[in-house]
């Protein structure tokens, strides 16, 4: 197989494997909210979220440090053995120290109820194993053999819903249903990791010199990723600190549906990312203006309907998938859509930021926005509760993809045509009075009449981004040497 076709196979592999397991995701969290309630959703959002923290401290940007390092020493084996094998060890150790040690014993110093404690106990273990396949998916990408990591994902989520099914079935609670989110990551990572090792070296590496030399180099990554998920998680922190555990709950289901349609930009950015990097490279400057206009016209086509949609229809989304008792999510969800749109131009700006080779400018920016964000969510979040996050989070991401703006726009001038943008904004006139004449019908009629309505209409305007169509077909050889 050639490469061009390798890079085509894995692009797909990844992109169907992610659509599947956020499918199977999205019917977990109906599972869980429905079987829990918001109190015990909130207590598990609570614990998941504590535990996030000290996740936080293990990435440091070693995984894209680890796919650089094997690309740059492609023909040296040794050094590769070395590399993968040092870097799996530190991020071990890392895991093991952070999440087994210091997460479930610190945790003992904050006023949680002993459930969500010894939930964080029972969770621990589903950040370990998922922490420790990084360093394996990092080492599969480099010999595009993403297969197995496709696959391990799905049964892992399959595996999560049958052990919740099981739970539910028997009434056994939130603890149980703790440990078997944590059992189906260690099955995870053991298919995944027992298909790579015969691509790779896992064997145990004590190589501090090498550690050193990788820190050194992805510290910049570190920091941003760090800051950048610090404010993006301690609402909820402060949430679960100041508010009911009920609340915590309504809030969670809300941004378990936000986290699950960010996804998309995600994947998107994953594809021009090699492409921006090798036009920058390159000096074809036009090339990587354009491209990036085009993205932000495919991801405003996406993220403007996703907004309407969510306003009109927050409420019986949630409703539908998690119960009455969630109407109040669907109220924040309603708030959130509007961080979703910004999110979704903003990935593509921070990763024509990661393109340029600018990470470290980004670096004030997020620790301002950080430090505003804590003194906000304090102030804020204990007196108005889940309105309060919802809001604040439309304001700092607004604030962040100003600041990736910024400095993309300093390395290379972005000139951005607002055609799509006002005519996916008209497409939405017929789809909002379609919605509002079958909203009393199940949610999925009006959801489903909706969507098809922006399409037909968006299409008649001539709003679908065909050009960012063309740009990747006429690009994707730019990714074969």
């Amino acid at each position: 197989m050639s490469l061009a076709k390798k890079i085509l196979w894995n692009t797909s592999i990844q992109v169907a494997g992610k659509i599947l397991s956020t499918i199977i995701g999205i019917w977990l969290i109906i599972l869980m909210t429905r079987s829990l309630g918001a109190e015990g959703f909130g207590a598990y959002t609570t614990a998941n979220t504590y535990l996030q923290f000290f996740a936080l401290f293990l990435d440091m940007g070693l995984n894209v440090t680890l796919v650089a390092l094997l690309g740059e020493h492609a023909d040296d084996e040794a050094f590769q053995k070395r590399c993968v094998s040092a870097l799996f060890t530190l991020r071990v150790i890392l895991a093991i120290t952070m999440l087994f040690v210091i997460a479930p014993l610190s945790v003992l110093a904050f006023p949680y109820s002993w459930h969500i404690k010894l939930a964080v106990f029972a969770l621990a273990g589903s950040f370990v194993f998922p922490s420790m396949n990084q360093v394996v998916v990092g080492a599969q990408q480099k010999v595009l053999k993403l297969e197995s990591a496709a696959i391990a994902e799905v049964l892992g989520r399959v595996i999560s819903i049958i052990g919740v099914l099981a739970v539910i079935h028997y009434n056994l609670g939130l603890i149980p249903m703790m440990w078997v989110i944590t059992f189906s990551s260690l099955i995870l990572f053991t298919f995944n990791i027992y298909h790579a090792r015969k691509y790779s070296n896992f064997s145990w590496n004590w190589d501090p010199a090498f550690w050193k030399m990788a820190l050194k180099r992805s510290w910049p990554v570190g920091v941003t990723i760090l800051l950048g998920l610090f404010y993006f998680k301690a609402d909820t922190f402060i949430l679960s600190l100041t508010r009911s555990q009920a609340e915590v709950g309504l809030y969670g289901a809300a941004y378990r549906v936000f986290e699950v349609l960010i996804t998309i930009p995600f994947m998107y950015a994953g594809i021009i990312l090699p492409i921006l990097s090798n036009a920058w490279m390159k000096k074809q400057y036009d090339a990587f203006s354009t491209l990036i206009s085009h993205s932000i016209d495919g991801m405003v086509f996406l993220a403007i309907p996703i907004v309407f949609g969510s306003v009109l229809l927050g409420k019986e989304v949630l409703i539908a998938i998690s119960g009455p008792e969630f109407v109040d999510a669907g109220r924040a969800l309603s708030i959130l859509s509007v961080a979703i749109a910004v999110t979704f131009i903003n990935v593509v700006f921070s990763h024509a930021v990661i393109a340029i080779d600018a990470q470290r400018k980004m670096i004030p920016p997020y620790l301002v926005v950080s430090t505003i964000a804590i003194i906000a969510y304090t102030y804020f979040i204990p007196r108005y509760g889940i309105w309060a996050a919802a809001w604040l989070t439309v304001v700092f991401e607004t604030l962040i993809l100003i600041a990736n703006i910024t400095v993309t726009h300093q390395a290379h001038r972005i000139i951005y045509k607002p055609k799509v943008t006002l005519l996916a904004f008209i497409a939405c006139i017929p789809m909002t009075a379609i919605i509002l004449f079958t909203k009393s019908y199940w949610v999925g009629v009006p959801v489903l009449a909706g969507a098809t309505t922006y399409l037909v209409t968006a299409l008649a305007l001539g709003a679908a981004p065909k050009q960012l169509i063309d740009d990747l077909k006429a690009k994707k050889t730019i990714l074969v040497p």
